[in-house]
């Protein structure tokens, strides 16, 4: 009985360190997008956002801002269509909020070359660092608007 305590322990701590030290990322690297075919990977992110699973639906908007983030020329009409469609008719309104966050990426993607550079550690990561850009932008363009000429 001691032994397989002391066995079971053993493999729990040292799963525990496998798990600690050889975690990756959960985005692929500027690297990984530069060697793939982008349009291929993006027509199965219009795939993941047809199942209808929230969770493949959000995981798939993040990955393709993180293209759209790494390789800002990539065009993809249905892709783009897709995101449209969910920022309007997502079935969770964080699928709508991420999806109109996403939109505004493929719009204008210069608007976020600051945060192509970073690493992120999920999606929320990821779009919790887009919302910020828009409201600096959005708060600074109106600052302008409103200063007075002296």
């Amino acid at each position: 009985m001691k032994k397989r305590v002391a066995v079971t322990t053993m493999a729990m701590v040292l799963m525990a360190v496998m798990t600690a030290t050889g975690q990756r990322e959960y985005f692929s690297s500027l690297e990984a997008h530069q060697k793939t075919d982008l349009e291929k990977v993006a027509c199965r992110y219009v795939q993941c956002f047809k199942t209808g699973n929230p969770g493949v639906i959000e995981s798939a908007l993040g990955h393709a801002v993180r293209m759209k983030l790494y390789v800002p020329e990539v065009k993809c009409p249905e892709l783009r269509q897709e995101i449209n469609s969910l920022a309007v008719m997502g079935t969770t309104p964080s699928i709508r909020y991420k999806a109109y966050l996403a939109s505004l990426v493929f719009d204008s993607p210069k608007l976020f070359k600051e945060e192509a550079a970073r690493q992120y550690k999920d999606p929320d990561d990821l779009f919790n660092t887009i919302a910020s850009r828009l409201q600096v932008a959005l708060l600074g363009s109106q600052h302008t608007k409103f200063v007075r000429p002296e």
